[in-house]
């Protein structure tokens, strides 16, 4: 009879298999994911205010580097950071700073930008630009490069400071 630590090493050895297969398939099916280093999925996100964002489009048309905050109207931290990425985007205005609300109700994301008003365009994300642009959590911001590169990407809140250096640590390289 197997001991006790055998059994269950068996049980997590056969866990972490079923756990990758299932990773492999899920990230086969949904196309590739944002990552430092790579090129920006092209993603299409309808905006808050009316009309579409198409991240390709941006690059042949205007080509300024993109901050790309993901948030939803649930998040503590998200509602917090939104108007300081607000000034932030004020101050900066050689970069698009686009917010796209992920894991939230369409309803309840309208609701938090009508509410806070910020100075930069507010849009709604699908279940495949979530699986494109994937976080620990959220909020979670991506910064790509005018060459359409992900130049950074930050698990967590930012504040203009921590925005200001991390946008230039990523650009200038």
């Amino acid at each position: 009879m197997p001991s006790r630590g055998g059994v269950l090493t068996g049980v997590f050895v056969a866990v972490v298999a079923i756990g990758l297969v299932i990773g492999w398939i899920v990230s086969s099916t949904t196309g590739p994911a944002a990552a430092v280093g790579e090129t920006a999925p092209d993603f299409t996100v309808t905006l808050i205010e009316g009309g579409q964002f198409d991240l390709s489009t941006h690059f042949e048309e205007d080509g300024r580097p993109i901050v790309l905050n993901l948030w939803a109207s649930w998040c503590g931290p998200c509602r917090t950071e939104i108007p300081a990425i607000s000034n932030w985007s004020l101050r900066n205005p050689e970069v698009l700073v686009l917010g796209v609300a992920v894991e939230d109700q369409d309803d309840d994301s309208r609701a938090l930008a009508a509410e806070l008003r910020p100075a930069y365009q507010l849009a709604i994300g699908s279940s495949e630009f979530r699986g494109a642009y994937p976080s620990l959590g959220l909020p979670a911001t991506y910064i790509i490069d005018a060459n359409g590169d992900i130049a950074d990407l930050i698990n967590g809140i930012v504040d203009e400071d921590s925005l200001d250096a991390r946008f230039e640590a990523a650009i200038s390289g």
